[in-house]
């Protein structure tokens, strides 16, 4: 990948990390790598934030930028709203839902989501149980619910190849990744064998 013009070492250190992350990390249900709306949508951050993180383009000040804490709350509850789906209906959480989870009304829940209200320590942390997710989720920067849709901190991406948390976290998705090519591979190898041995009972 050359360098693009402002682009920083540390936005450089960040995309071979994401593209690290995004060739081992296969969520169960896909089957397959997450793509950057998908990351952008569990974390309540803008798709072209996350395209510009793996392609390496960004600026030090815009790799991890200033967010607006007064509308973040709702942000991120919005993403939840959108993306995380009722075991009852298998559809995304109503409002209404969310309000008899928690012991609330769903007045109050459509206030926080539009940002009019701010959430006690208490309820966030009741919201936080609700869709599963830790109660950082909701105030975390951007950067940091990146790493955190993937399971690690903000420190892997950001910290020199020689830290310790980044070298331990390398080696284990560098296994990861080993092992998903060669499932793949098995895979692949089987559906060739039965292609092969229906195409010769055919002849």
């Amino acid at each position: 990948m050359a360098d693009a013009p402002g682009a920083s070492e540390l936005s450089q250190r960040v995309a071979a990390r994401l593209g690290l992350l995004f060739a081992a990390v296969q969520p169960a249900h896909l089957q397959r790598p997450w793509t950057s709306a998908e990351v952008a949508d569990r974390c309540g951050v803008d798709t072209e934030y996350v395209r510009a993180l793996r392609e390496g383009v960004l600026r030090d000040d815009e790799v991890d930028p200033e967010i607006d804490k007064d509308r973040l709350f709702g942000r991120r509850l919005e993403c939840l709203l959108r993306t995380r789906l009722s075991p009852v209906t298998g559809k995304p959480y109503t409002q209404a839902e969310v309000a008899r989870g928690i012991g609330t009304n769903r007045q109050h829940i459509a206030n926080l989501r539009k940002g009019a209200n701010n959430p006690s320590i208490v309820l966030a942390q009741q919201l936080a149980e609700f869709f599963g997710v830790d109660v950082g989720y909701f105030s975390a920067s951007p950067l940091s619910a990146v790493a955190a849709c993937f399971g690690l901190t903000k420190e892997f991406l950001v910290q020199d190849d020689d830290d310790p948390y980044v070298v331990k976290a390398t080696e284990n998705l560098r296994l990861l990744r080993a092992m998903a090519d060669k499932r793949v591979s098995r895979v692949v190898g089987r559906l060739v064998d039965r292609y092969e041995a229906a195409s010769g009972d055919g002849a």
